[in-house]
């Protein structure tokens, strides 16, 4: 980070508990939805083993109200204040889709304090660079309903009319408008390769089978290729949402690899 994001005050950002074990894993959303995202997988986590606090960005669910840069770096020092908050001295990390890149951010922020980090169909450090077209229709959805259920069923593998209308009351409910574009723009601009490439942190990328664009071979060259410990999980039968489209066989997959690296 630079000295500017050293020296920025980060939020009180909310953030919902579960569990009471000795190894913390802080957990982040993706663009379109809160930490309620993760809700269906609380069944199925290990409290005794872990406890998990599941953030808010600001903008987001209990963050809602919180204004900010929405930046990469400002995610970073929110979710490090939240860890020197629980007095988290070192914990796991797991990002989905967008902050995908923010597991890159901390960890390389704060490489000694990560045992272990976990991207679910993630963004990297390089952003997602749209043309025009692209980034005029993803920029329609914050505000457009029916491009919002077009761009969630194209993500998901082209799950049902109801589960596009879950995920959009979700967004509108706990996703504040004037945060949305800050974010986008972070997604498709940001570019800190050479900031992580060879970062040591042992990492797990987990994708869906049926995401499109975010496979196997696009994980190749980015995450793979950067991160001297990373390997590769991908989970069958859904696409950009499989903690909520085979929430089990998620829960199962996280915890294994965050056994293997706990203290």
């Amino acid at each position: 980070m630079n000295n500017t994001a050293n020296k920025a005050t980060a939020a009180n950002i909310g953030a919902t508990m579960h569990g009471r074990g000795p190894e913390g894993v802080l957990v982040m959303h993706d663009w379109m939805g809160d930490h309620s995202t993760y809700d269906a997988i609380i069944p199925y986590l290990d409290g005794a083993a872990f406890t998990y606090a599941f953030v808010d960005l600001r903008g987001y669910g209990k963050s809602k109200d919180i204004a900010g840069e929405y930046t990469v770096d400002e995610i970073a020092r929110d979710c490090i204040a939240v860890a020197d908050r629980l007095g988290w001295q070192r914990f796991h990390l797991i990002g989905h889709s967008m902050t995908g890149m923010a597991t890159q951010r901390i960890s390389a922020y704060a490489p000694s304090r990560i045992k272990s980090a976990i991207a679910v169909c993630p963004i990297s450090a390089a952003g997602n660079r749209l043309d025009e077209a692209s980034l005029k229709f993803f920029a329609s959805t914050t505000q457009d309903d029916d491009a919002f259920r077009r761009l969630i069923k194209f993500i998901s593998g082209g799950l049902s009319d109801q589960w596009a209308e879950v995920k959009l009351r979700q967004n509108r409910e706990t996703v504040a408008t004037a945060c949305r574009a800050g974010y986008l723009k972070m997604l498709t601009t940001a570019d800190f390769v050479d900031e992580v490439r060879g970062l040591e942190t042992p990492y797990l990328v987990v994708i869906g089978e049926k995401d499109p664009g975010l496979d196997a071979a696009a994980m190749k060259q980015n995450f793979l290729a950067w991160h001297p410990n990373a390997e590769l999980s991908t989970i069958p039968n859904c696409a950009h949402y499989p903690m909520q489209e085979c929430p089990p066989y998620f829960a199962t997959v996280i915890e294994a690899f965050m056994r293997q690296h706990a203290a």
